[in-house]
């Protein structure tokens, strides 16, 4: 099988010699950088590396040389990974493997792809399995129709500078990155759309693993430019952000719609996770944070927003997944079932609602009619006063 590579590299105009201690870990580096490198974006290539650290790297199958693989190694790797990780993480290392070993056996330095010979395993659902089951089910995955009121109360109230960044994302489903990256110039008021053509990414400093990471501006995920029609209550949330930006900011470059305060640059996505979740323990909104079988501390986060607007505009009545789709920027009517999650503010808006949810107003209208909060009488006053119009 050595000469064999040895010839393979040769006929392509490389006279290499095989190193036999080499690691499996190693030539996933080089297919990686050399292979899959080149046809990704530099976030990708970021979100590859990141990845393969956390689930491949760390496991004993990257320390092993060639001729130590086998399919059994492999699915020793799969288990030991579905132990650790959900099955959906488990599928990207798994996917690299197989695009690994195959580019090793083309140059014949495998002989067979034994990461595709070995599977993962089903998760069974049984018994065993049913607190794990009510468990799950008793996960928060989207906020609530109080919750929303909360935010809503916030951002009418002036408490800080993320309740209006809540309620624009709820309107709009736009990723924070998006939202970040969003200039004036991207707003057109007349014919009230938002034009979405960039967003903020992260990746290493000349797209090298070895370098620190910085952010940078790219195109929207999917590599394509969108755009959004606005609600009244959308509308209301960029006039005030564009207000309290030429207020408070005194140097704005880029001429973003809200960027940060003291620096006039982009809002990071740490930053905006940061003050997002001190937003929620202020206003007493419960996110769920639960710890995993991994031992990380896990909760509903800023791109939770994102499917609480896709679960509300797919479920309204006359809905259109289509439509809510091209708003959120999927290529693919699928994803839309991965955002849409059933909740019983959800469930009775469905069943009772007589007129299309249109944005968080209606929503909030439709939750409040057909479900009384138990939210203190003085958010329940407020939120009634503004929605209603003093009614």
């Amino acid at each position: 099988m050595d000469l064999a590579a040895w010839e393979k590299d040769y006929e392509r105009g490389s006279d290499t010699k095989i190193d036999k201690k080499r690691t499996f870990g190693e030539y996933m580096d080089e297919f990686v950088d050399m292979e899959v490198k080149s046809n990704i974006t530099a976030s990708g290539y970021h979100t590859y590396i990141r990845a393969l650290s956390a689930n491949f790297y760390n496991m004993s199958i990257s320390k092993y040389q060639l001729q130590m693989l086998n399919a059994m190694e492999f699915q020793k790797y799969y288990d030991e990974l579905m132990e650790k990780k959900a099955r959906k993480t488990c599928l990207f290392p798994r996917q690299l493997c197989i695009r690994c070993c195959q580019w090793l056996v083309d140059r014949s330095l495998l002989k067979e792809n034994y990461a595709k010979q070995a599977i993962l395993k089903q998760e069974i659902a049984d018994e065993y399995d049913r607190k794990k089951e009510e468990d799950l089910k008793k996960r928060k995955k989207v906020f609530t129709s109080e919750d929303i009121q909360k935010f809503y109360y916030a951002y009418k109230n002036d408490i800080g500078q993320y309740p209006v960044v809540v309620l624009f994302l709820l309107e709009t489903g736009m990723r924070s990155g998006e939202f970040s990256a969003l200039r004036n110039d991207n707003i057109d008021l007349e014919n009230n759309k938002i034009h979405i053509v960039e967003a903020i990414g992260r990746r290493f400093k000349d797209n090298d693993k070895n370098n620190e990471m910085e952010y940078y501006t790219k195109v929207p995920k999917n590599k394509e430019a969108r755009y959004i029609i606005m609600s009244d209550l959308c509308r209301e949330c960029v006039l005030y952000m564009m207000e309290q930006t030429k207020l408070k900011c005194k140097n704005n470059p880029e001429n973003l719609l809200y960027p940060s305060f003291r620096s006039g640059k982009r809002r990071s996505a740490s930053s905006m996770e940061t003050c997002f979740k001190e937003l929620c323990d202020r206003l007493e909104i419960e996110r769920d944070v639960h710890v995993t079988k991994t031992g990380q501390k896990k909760g509903l986060c800023l791109h939770s927003l994102r499917h609480t607007a896709d679960t509300i505009a797919n479920t309204a009545k006359g809905a259109n997944v289509v439509n809510t789709a091209l708003m959120m920027g999927h290529k693919a009517i699928s994803v839309e079932n991965h955002y849409t999650h059933a909740t019983d503010d959800v469930m009775l808006c469905m069943k009772k609602n007589t007129t299309k949810i249109k944005n968080i107003k209606t929503y909030l209208i439709t939750a409040l009619y057909n479900a009384p909060t138990t939210m203190n009488s003085f958010y329940q006053a407020e939120v009634n006063h503004d929605l209603f119009g003093g009614t």
